[in-house]
């Protein structure tokens, strides 16, 4: 027996949209791109174990289905609470608000910065293994962008010692084989 178009399960397309960041100093803004997306085919949550899930499906026509998912995990540096999402023109932008940095009281003594601050941080916050590595990844990034133009400027120097000590090498060279014609054209002169 033949079956029907309509018994048969739609052909899933899966697919990773294009996605960028805009990175400011008080939030972060993911967009996303979904063109033929309706905002009710579109799906975003947080779980309680500090994931961001977006997903998303829709109908091409009656036999094929396009979706995609995509889970982030969210930093510790991020207020979970407030995170929205919008969709228009055809892009999801998720806004995820960073958390202000906490002053310490008056009668605290810790300094904000400080190694008893960051531990009394760390005792205070909930654990979570996935922002933790995020935020150390965040911080090392932090780090190396700034020791960056330090870096740039070791390479430039050692290039240009490099490049100086060649220099030199080749110019011995060649004044050591200008001596030695110099030298092979008088012993046959006389």
């Amino acid at each position: 027996m033949e079956e029907k178009l309509g018994d048969q399960a739609p052909e899933i397309h899966e697919f990773e949209p294009f996605c960028k960041w805009h990175r400011k100093e008080d939030r972060d803004i993911l967009e996303i791109h979904l063109q033929d997306f309706k905002r009710e085919q579109l799906k975003v949550q947080i779980s309680h174990q500090g994931t961001l899930k977006i997903s998303g499906e829709r109908s091409i026509n009656p036999s094929q289905k396009s979706k995609f998912y995509k889970e982030l995990a969210i930093a510790n540096t991020y207020d979970s609470s407030t995170i929205s999402a919008k969709f228009v023109n055809g892009w999801l932008h998720i806004t995820m608000p960073k958390r202000k940095p906490t002053v310490p009281e008056k009668g605290d003594k810790r300094v904000a910065g400080s190694k008893d601050d960051e531990r009394a941080k760390q005792d205070e916050a909930p654990s979570n293994d996935i922002g933790d590595a995020n935020a150390k990844i965040e911080d090392e990034f932090r780090r190396r962008k700034q020791s960056s133009s330090a870096m740039k400027m070791a390479k430039t120097a050692v290039t240009v010692a490099v490049t100086g000590v060649a220099v030199a090498a080749l110019v011995a060279y060649v004044i050591y084989m200008y001596k030695s014609m110099v030298v092979e054209d008088n012993e046959c002169n006389y």
